[in-house]
């Protein structure tokens, strides 16, 4: 009986060392990694802030030019430009129209109002739909501009170009390049 005391005695000492000398690594690993920061990245690291969900106005003159919505944005630090995920921008023109820009990324430039947007652009207004990939925004112009293929329809007609030129503040598009498009009949003379 002495002898099986002893040997409960050794095993429980044994288990209970071996757990402490766990504990130790653990602990010491713990204390090495404590220093190392986490990889971030590229864009998280220039930014000086994040925000989840932003909402920005613009105005010129003590008019609103346009209102912006976006699903995140962050400040990078030395440039002064917000980068957006899944922006969403109200333009107001002149005459009190309104048109709708979506797109699933964006860059603005704080100082300038200047944006550029890619990814599924679309630009909506009750007369018409246009789809491109990538559009720049030019504030103090009120220029909405693409230099990649842009696709526009309205019910009167169905065009599509190379590049196009849209004016906010007359209403009127240039459209350059190879230009494909199809009037409605109804809209002949």
């Amino acid at each position: 009986m002495a002898d099986g005391k002893r040997a409960l005695k050794w095993i429980l000492t044994t288990v209970v060392l071996l757990g402490l000398s766990a504990l130790l690594i653990l602990f010491l690993q713990l204390r090495r990694h404590q220093g190392e920061a986490l990889p971030l990245p590229d864009t998280a690291a220039r930014a000086l802030m994040t925000l989840a969900g932003l909402r920005q106005t613009a105005t010129k003159d003590g008019k609103v030019q346009w209102d912006l919505d976006a699903e995140s944005a962050q400040l990078e630090a030395e440039s002064r430009r917000m980068i957006l995920k899944a922006p969403k921008v109200v333009f107001h023109t002149k005459d009190g129209a309104r048109v709708l820009l979506t797109a699933a990324r964006g860059v603005l430039d704080t100082r300038t109002n200047d944006m550029e947007v890619s990814g599924n652009v679309h630009l909506r207004s009750d007369r018409y739909t246009l789809l491109t990939e990538s559009l720049a925004y030019w504030h103090e112009r009120r220029i909405l501009q693409s230099d990649v293929p842009v696709h526009i329809s309205g019910s009167a007609f169905d065009l599509r170009s190379e590049k196009m030129t849209y004016n906010l503040e007359t209403n009127t598009a240039q459209f350059d390049g190879q230009v494909e498009g199809n009037l409605n009949e109804d809209m002949a003379l």
